[in-house]
């Protein structure tokens, strides 16, 4: 594998590991709340909204807003 999927593979196996209760997590979202944003790789959709896993859910992407 490439350095880059092994990086990712080993960044979910922690994230699993932490996972803990999150999968207790009620549904449907809690703040019932969509975002729709651009494919800019540069953005975090839930950290600039300020949210959390459980209270949204899905970050919408679509085409770039720049060409």
């Amino acid at each position: 594998m490439s350095k880059v999927v092994n990086e990712v593979v080993a960044a979910n196996q922690v994230y699993v590991r932490e996972f803990g209760k999150k999968g207790e997590l009620a549904l449907p979202p809690a703040r019932q709340f969509a975002i729709l944003t651009c494919m800019d790789a540069r953005l975090d959709p839930a950290k600039y909204a300020g949210l959390a896993e459980g209270d949204a859910c899905h970050s919408q992407r679509r085409r770039p807003c720049h060409r």
